[in-house]
């Protein structure tokens, strides 16, 4: 299985931001081309698609997600 990493500190961890609620975000792990998001997210995430906003979970970094793909 191969996962995404961050282009920076290779964090395999990412985020989006909800569109409705800048505070409230969504994490995921990008496994296989795969959005895996965690156990405790709902039903009503953003759709992750490649030019969605995404942030790595563990530094700064942040870009467009067709760049950790």
């Amino acid at each position: 299985m191969t996962q995404s990493k961050c282009p920076v500190c290779n964090c395999t961890k990412f985020y989006v931001k909800n569109p409705d609620d800048e505070y409230e975000t969504y994490e995921f792990e990008c496994r296989d081309g795969e959005i895996c998001f965690d156990e405790d997210v709902d039903e009503d995430c953003p759709a992750v698609i490649e030019g969605t906003e995404t942030y790595c979970n563990a530094c700064a970094w942040h870009d467009k997600f067709d760049k950790i793909k």
